[in-house]
């Protein structure tokens, strides 16, 4: 994962969020549907210095997108100022036909109002789903892609919007933002493509009849205040230079201490044992011995932060580690969970787990609630 990405999470975890519940935006008639397109002009960005070959000019991209207003049929929704959920359709050819080949994506997103007047509002995207690329890294056909070893890749989206509203029915926009493509060292190489856009955009509104849902009045109660111990055990799979190497089992487990600040943030502390099979080839590339896979279990302390849409969960984690025989890595690693609760006790959890700008492995695993 490119050094980018780690700067690009940190706006996707702070940036959109400093809005406190009183600046409720007001959806104001009963707009519902929302149909879009978007005409990006864009380059594959050189974060290493070993892909300058990879950028060889601009490029249009296009994407439909379909969305919906929220209107407080969920807590959640007043508390994040009523953002339009989508889900959007994006292509791209990447100037690089033999090399990179085309871009494809779909991503569910969430559309955060930050500002707004009667006719212009100011707004900042963010969808995560699926992408796929026509071409990737092959060490006799197309050994020159350092970029990418997978056709299918985790997409990633964020953009800061400008909209003009031209009718009751129509606006116009204006953005600049990035996607990223990485598969999150499931399979060598991993460098990731990331590609910087600008856009302009037409939307059409259908409006709907139907009686507008108000939220009931939310209120922070001590219960929800109460300190949380959650318990979570994960697996996945990763693979190391050089490509088209094995691929290694790489498991953790951690207890978070959470503690709730409010309605939809909380902050964490915990502890993590990570065991990644991977750490035993990379100590024996360097003539050091382990006798038990048991000697690179790597016990860890962390402190994080989370936001919730209802039952589901965007964090962020830093932590360190207590001890690792394989150094290679550094003592500082980092971890972004998507959570879903699935009853009062029971989470599904998946997660990406870095090493700064490096991506180590993807987490998919369950957690349990004690109080």
């Amino acid at each position: 994962m490119p050094r980018i990405v780690s700067i690009l999470f940190f706006i996707l975890f702070v940036s959109p969020f400093c809005l406190s519940a009183s600046e409720r935006f007001s959806p104001g008639d009963s707009t519902k549907y929302i149909v879009e397109t978007k005409v990006h002009y864009g380059f594959v960005i050189t974060h290493h210095k070993n892909m300058a070959h990879l950028t060889t000019g601009h490029f249009p991209a296009f994407e439909l997108n379909i969305g919906k207003q929220t209107h407080g049929e969920n807590d959640w929704n007043a508390l994040y100022k009523y953002p339009v959920i989508g889900v959007s359709l994006w292509y791209a050819d990447l100037a690089n036909p033999e090399i990179l080949g085309s871009a494809f994506a779909a991503y569910p997103s969430l559309n955060f109002h930050l500002a707004q007047s009667n006719s212009v509002a100011l707004n900042y995207r963010f969808g995560i789903g699926l992408g796929y690329l026509t071409k990737k890294f092959d060490r006799l056909d197309n050994y020159k892609n350092i970029a990418i070893g997978s056709h299918l890749n985790v997409a990633i989206n964020m953009l800061y919007e400008l909209k003009w509203k031209v009718s009751h029915h129509c606006f116009l926009s204006g953005s600049i933002g990035i996607t990223h493509f990485s598969n999150g060292a499931f399979k060598a190489p991993n460098l990731g493509i990331n590609i910087s856009t600008v856009s302009l955009g037409a939307a059409y509104i259908f409006k709907d009849n139907s009686v507008i849902i108000r939220p009931k009045e939310i209120s922070f109660d001590k219960d929800k205040k109460k300190l949380e111990i959650v318990t979570f055990l994960s697996g996945g799979m990763k693979e190391i230079y050089p490509a088209y190497g094995d691929k290694y089992g790489a498991f953790s487990l951690s207890t978070s201490f959470q503690k709730p600040l409010s309605l939809k943030r909380k902050i964490c502390a915990g502890i993590d044992l990570f065991w990644v099979f991977s750490n035993i080839r990379s100590l024996k590339r360097k003539g050091i011995e382990v006798e038990h896979s048991w000697e690179v279990i790597r016990p860890g302390i962390f402190i994080g932060h989370e936001l919730e849409f209802g039952k589901l969960s965007f964090g962020t984690q830093v932590g360190y580690y207590l001890y690792a025989k394989d150094k290679s890595d550094g003592n500082i690693y980092c971890r972004f969970p998507l959570r879903y609760q699935i009853s009062n006790k029971l989470f599904a959890n998946l997660a990406l787990k870095t090493h700064f700008a490096k991506a180590d492995f993807i987490e998919w695993g369950i957690g349990y609630k004690f109080r």
